[in-house]
Parts: structure tokens; sequence; C-alpha cells
């Protein structure tokens, strides 16, 4: 394995130059086929240095099982980029393969953040609704507990760093 190498997990049709692809079904790019709900992944400890995670958590059956083989698998100070659907996302519940929808809170977990700093976290939403965009940066549980059915967002998107 190159050193300092870069995952791009469950990549589907966005592969990336550069990055290991790995996805569970051969598409065209795809480097490494692997169901991502059996654990542990076919990787050695502190492997890679950047995890690519768009739109793949939601699909599984553990996050929190994953998030913890996405630690094991990861460099010290790693970057581990995150995308999944906000829970009042439209999107959520459209994919009859998606298992759950995550909040604001959902990476602050004492357990996850003991293994990852967060070091930025937003909630996306469409053009239309582009003036919630401040007000979550400033209040987002506030939006979520108030707002969030009223003014649906789209996505929540994380960058975290490995504690090790």
């Amino acid at each position: 394995m190159k050193e300092n190498l870069k995952l791009n997990l469950g990549c589907g049709k966005d592969i990336k130059k550069g990055y290991l692809n790995l996805d569970f079904e051969k598409l065209p790019g795809v480097d490494k086929i692997y169901d991502l709900n059996k654990i542990p992944y076919p990787f050695k400890k502190n492997s890679f240095k950047e995890i690519l995670m768009r739109n793949i958590l939601e699909h599984l059956n553990n996050p929190y099982e994953i998030m913890n083989e996405i630690w094991r698998i990861s460099k010290p100070n790693a970057t581990i980029k995150i995308r999944v659907p906000h829970f009042s996302s439209c999107n959520v519940w459209g994919d009859l393969q998606h298992k759950r929808g995550f909040n604001f809170s959902s990476f602050t977990n004492p357990n996850i953040t003991r293994k990852f700093k967060v070091i930025s976290q937003k909630i996306t939403f469409s053009h239309i609704k582009f003036f919630m965009r401040f007000f979550t940066k400033v209040h987002p549980l506030f939006y979520e507990k108030h707002l969030a059915y009223i003014f649906p967002a789209v996505d929540l998107v994380l960058e975290l760093k490995t504690i090790k």
C-alpha cells in the first residue's frame, strides 16, 4: 500500500484520482469491492491519511461501529470528510436503501469525540432556503428543535481529525 494513501469509501460513480475508490459493486473506476457492513475492513491499522465518506454512512447498518473502524484504519491526525442526509431532508427517506438521517449532535457524542475532533460541521440547504445557512451556523440546535420541519435542510457536512 502506498504511503499516505487516501480512501474514497462507498464511492459509487464518484471516482477520485489519487484515492483508493471502494464500493460494494463493480462500477467503472472502482478499485476495490467490499461490503462495508463487514467489519473489520481489509486494511491494516493506521493506513489512511484521508477518508472520504460522501453519502454512504446512511446506507450502513451500524454507523457507530463503522466510525470505530474508520478510526482504526486512519493514521493519527487523519482527515475524515463526511456528507450524510440531515434528518429533515426529503432525501433521507427518498432512497429505500437509507437506514437513517443525522443531526448536528450525531458526531458530538463523547464516544465519538474521544476518537475524532470535529474540525467543521455545517447543515446545508437548497438554494431556495439559502437564508437559513447563517442562522444554522449560529444556532444549529435551535434550528433542529424548532424549525427543521418548516425549513428542511439537505445534508450535514463534516470534517473530522482522528485523535490517536
